[in-house]
This record gives structure tokens, C-alpha cells and sequence, in this order.
């Protein structure tokens, strides 16, 4: 949706009226301006009406985007139908929102590539830009897929038929032509993006995947609204999105505080019910202020992910966390009671034995895995446990012998996908399971599975009671 607007714009000789800057009165260089500024605007000129010492100028258009030279040439179609088709698609949504203009990205990161989310359509539409010849034009990383591309049968009680694979397959092929680095995960930021691209505090990029949007902008820095699959992916393809949201310093500057009291360092469940209670309250369009200690990054991951799962916020400012100045502007505080999170952990953990517990989602970071190594070496449990985990992350844990621990406590390893974007719902729907991830157990809960909060320290617990 655009706006349209009409107005009369009063030009005096000498005395201009914003926003036009005219320095003298000659009606040829009243023209020459109006045509200059049509091109940045997109307003046409109704009429232009001479007076002694004064111009009536009546305009009226839509409200559109700047386009630089080449923003234009690609628009055109000089760099192919398919960067054509994508900045479009950027264009449009710039300038629904409001936008002034465009700006180059370092990077995508493509979220909705799993068959089990996408279904047919979804493969029809990527390989659609890729039949057009579509090539990222920025380096470009793509989220979990539907299962375990190193092993079909790692996930629990769920069984591929050859098409579903095929379809599955079909997305990957496209993507791997038009030039993605097949990470398979939604924790980018575990797998060495920012560093394999040199990615900074105040790059901008195009991410989808809620939870990897909200760490970006609230522990790296690095700008980036909550694109959905398909408007990341024509990011990718055109190598530029909307200057709007998280692109812009004033919208990153927080006006409201939550204070989490007493000030006592969140574990991985409490964080991610901190992030629903925050999400469920916070009525600013401008991010949250979060004052809290958090129990290492796994927490901070935690809370961010719950905060991206129940809201569409795309950055917190985490105090002593984000790495930029939160700007002064708060006006309002709220204070949170942390006994008040601890009896929400507690109304969702598990009261009766659980089938399957499971830990990565987001996935896994070496952190996780080597906590979670330790517990199970103490214990013997009857739930199987599911860790699910970039490819990257299982190769660092192989190196540490961690794959290797793991595995002698009967836990089933799951790389490139996870329960949510996986079948595993629709397979276990009377399977119980008992998560640290809020938003596992959010997204388990809404597809039928009966789903619980746990913490990883509480497996000791559930050992002692089976």
C-alpha cells in the first residue's frame, strides 16, 4: 500500500518555502528543480502558476523510495530478470513501510527452506528464480530442512517417503545453484558466519529465522529486520533491502525497561520464560530494555529465541549484553519478580515420566553439549534424549570427543533440521516431551505434542524418579 498525497507548495523569490530551495525566481529554474525533485520523489507536477514574485506549484503523487543509478539499471532489467523481479519485491515492501531508500547487505540467511513448512508451492517458487537464472548477489546461508540430510532415520519415530525426499531435495538443488552455503541451521552465528564474512556491530544484513534475527541485533549488532523466507531470499538475489526498523538508529533505541528482581542469573527455562512474559506485555514499537543476569549465552539464546517466538520483535536491549549505546530515551520501568518466572517454569514442568527430552532449539552451541555431556554421564534415564545441532557444531563436538560421550548415553544426535521444522509432530502426537527451550515447547505444544519445561540440570532429578 503507498500514499498519496496532494498539497500546493508557495515559492517565493528569495524567501523559498520547504521543501524546495530555490535561490532566485526564474521560472525556468523553478522548473529545473520541480523535474529534479519529481526524480527523487515520484510526485508529479499538476500545474505550475506564475505570479509577481511568487510560484502556486501543485503536486500531487505517490510517496516513493530513492533509487540510486544502479538500483534503478537492475529495476530495468540490465542485470537480469530475476534481480529485476527481486528488487521489485524489496521496492513494493519499502515502500509500504514508509521507507526512504535502499541499502546494499553483507549478508542473507534464509529461513523457510524446510519441504515440511513450505510444501509444494515453496519448491515451485524457488525453483521458480531459479530457472530464471537468479545468483545471490551477497554470500548467503540457509536455515534447518525438513530431516537429517547426513541420516534419515535420526528422527524419532518419523519415516520418509522417497517423494518427500525428492521435494526436499529439489529445494536444496535450487538453492545450492543460485550460490547458498548449505549450513542447514538457525544459529548462523554458531556455525562462523560473522567471521567467515566479516560481519560487524552496525553491518546490515537480510536474516530470517526469528530467533538468529533477534541474537544478530541484540548480541552482534548487526542490523537486521525479521524477514520472512521469501523476502530474504529476493534480498539475497537483488543484494539490498528496505533502510527501515532495526536499519535505523532511532528505531534500535529502547523507551521502555523490564528489571528482573532479584537480580539472579537466569538458567536456560527461566530466560525463556522471561521472554514470553516480556513479549506478552511490551506494547512499544521500539525494542524492550532487558536488566537481567543471564546464565551464560545459552540463556541469552534462550530468552531472545521465546522473545522472537511469541512477539514480532526483532531486538532486545540487553544491559551489559548489546553492543551499543541504548541512547537515554527510556521513559518507562517495569519490574518483573523473578519469584513469579520461577512459578511459571514450575506450572510447566513435567508431573508424570516423558518419552523423549529434548535439547537444541535453537540449535546447539560446544556450551550446550558439553554441559548436557556431563549430566548424562551421571545418570541412567529411560527417555531417549534428542540433541539436534548444526553440521558444523557436530563436526567441532567429533573433534572434542563430545559425539562420542554422547552416544554412549544412547542420545540420538540430529543434524541440519530440528523437531519443529522436521515431521516429527504429525508422527508423535502421544509422545510426551520435556524441552529447555521455550520455544520448542511453544511450537510442540501448538501441533499437538504434549510438551513440558525442563532444565538440563533437572535430568539428574527425573534419573532419581524412573
Amino acid at each position: 500500500m503507498t500514499a498519496a498525497k496532494a498539497f500546493l507548495c508557495i515559492v517565493k523569490a528569495k524567501a523559498p518555502v520547504s521543501p524546495l530551495v530555490i535561490p532566485e525566481f526564474k521560472y525556468a529554474d523553478v522548473c529545473l528543480v520541480l523535474f529534479a525533485w519529481y526524480q527523487l520523489s515520484g510526485f508529479a507536477i499538476v500545474c505550475v502558476l506564475r505570479f509577481p514574485w511568487v510560484f502556486v506549484i501543485v503536486v500531487y503523487g505517490v510517496l516513493a523510495l530513492y533509487l540510486s543509478a544502479e538500483e534503478e539499471r537492475i529495476l530495468r532489467g540490465f542485470e537480469g530478470e530475476a534481480r529485476a523481479r527481486a528488487l521489485e519485491v524489496i521496492v513494493r515492501v519499502g515502500e509500504a513501510l514508509g521507507a526512504s531508500r535502499l541499502i546494499e547487505i553483507k549478508h542473507a540467511h534464509i529461513s523457510g527452506v524446510s519441504y515440511e513448512n513450505i510444501g509444494d508451492f515453496g519448491v515451485e517458487f524457488i525453483e521458480g528464480f531459479r530457472a530464471l537464472g537468479a545468483r545471490f548477489s551477497v554470500p548467503t546461508s540457509v536455515n534447518p530442512v525438513s530431516y537429517d540430510v547426513d541420516d534419515l532415520s535420526s528422527i524419532p519415530g518419523v519415516t520418509f517417503e522417497r517423494s518427500y525426499v525428492e521435494a526436499q531435495e529439489a529445494i536444496v538443488r535450487a538453492l545450492r545453484d543460485m550460490g547458498a552455503d548449505l549450513i542447514y541451521t538457525c544459529t548462523p552465528y554458531y556455525a562462523g558466519i560473522p567471521e567467515v564474512y566479516g560481519l560487524k556491530a552496525g553491518d546490515h544484513v537480510a536474516w530470517g529465522e526469528s530467533s538468529a534475527v533477534a541474537y544478530a541485533n541484540s548480541v552482534l549488532g548487526i542490523r537486521t529486520n525479521r524477514e520472512g523466507g521469501p523476502l530474504a531470499l529476493m534480498a539475497a538475489i537483488a543484494g539490498r533491502t528496505y533502510y527501515y526498523g532495526m536499519h535505523v538508529d532511532g528505531e534500535r533505541r529502547p523507551r521502555v525497561s523490564y528489571i528482573v528482581e532479584p537480580r539472579v542469573a537466569l538458567d536456560e527455562v527461566e530466560a525463556g520464560v522471561l521472554g514470553e512474559v516480556v513479549a506478552r506485555i511490551h506494547r512499544d514499537e521500539r525494542p524492550p530494555h532487558i536488566v537481567a543476569l543471564f546464565d551464560g549465552d545459552s540463556s541469552v539464546k534462550e530468552f531472545l529465541a521465546s522473545l522472537g517466538t511469541v512477539s514480532d520483535m526483532a531486538m532486545a536491549h540487553i544491559d551489559g549484553i548489546t553492543p551499543e549505546d541504548p541512547g537515554g530515551e527510556v521513559r518507562e520501568k517495569v519490574r518483573i519478580d523473578y519469584g513469579d518466572l520461577e512459578r511459571e517454569v514450575r506450572e510447566r514442568m513435567p508431573l508424570e515420566p516423558v518419552d523423549i527430552i529434548y535439547i537444541g532449539c535453537p540449535h546447539s552451541s560446544v556450551e550446550e553439549l558439553l554441559r548436557l555431556a556431563r549430566v548424562l554421564e551421571r545418570v541412567t534415564i529411560k527417555a531417549k534424549v534428542v540433541i539436534s545441532m548444526s553440521r558444523s557444531i557436530y563436526l567441532k563436538a567429533l573433534k572434542l570427543g563430545l559425539v562420542e560421550k554422547l552416544r554412549k548415553t544412547n542420545a540420538t544426535i540430529v543434524r541440519n533440521t530440528c523437531l519443529i521444522v522436521s515431521p516429527f509432530a504429525r508422527y508423535n502426537r502421544d509422545v510426551r516431551v520435556a524441552t529447555n527451550s521455550y520455544k520448542a515447547y511453544h511450537y510442540l505444544s501448538r501441533k499437538g505434542v504434549k510438551a513440558y519445561l525442563m532444565r538440563v540440570k533437572d535430568i539428574e532429578q527425573l534419573a532419581q524418579q524412573t
